[in-house]
């Protein structure tokens, strides 16, 4: 079946599955894996997903990203910034060193 994130008229993702890199748990819908800190970038929306086996947040590898309308996009990327205060992420790599930064953090390795 496969996870489908879409913000009506501004951009769609299609993930056919994801593996957990850290335990190998594989799963193919919304009921495996928790995907609450997925992001909006300039580039669409980046799903990041976590693990309730092991705990490992990360970025899936398989993502199919789909902008419908850039300019809409863009200034509704910039106004959640403003309003949430979280920095503007361009795309799904900065999203993904985001997400290994606070896996470090989180499991103390940051130095």
């Amino acid at each position: 079946m496969g996870l489908k994130f879409r913000l009506k008229g501004l951009a769609e993702t299609f993930v056919d599955s994801v593996t957990c890199p850290a335990c190998g748990r594989h799963g193919t819908d919304d009921d495996d894996f928790i995907t609450e800190e997925t992001r909006v970038t300039f580039s669409g929306i980046v799903v990041v997903a976590s693990c309730p086996s092991c705990g490992e947040v990360f970025v899936p590898t398989s993502q199919r990203l789909g902008i419908v309308n850039s300019v809409a996009l863009r200034s509704a990327v910039i106004q959640d910034s403003h309003e949430t205060g979280e920095p503007v992420l361009s795309d799904l790599q900065s999203v993904k060193e985001v997400i290994e930064r606070e896996n470090a953090d989180r499991k103390g390795d940051l130095h």
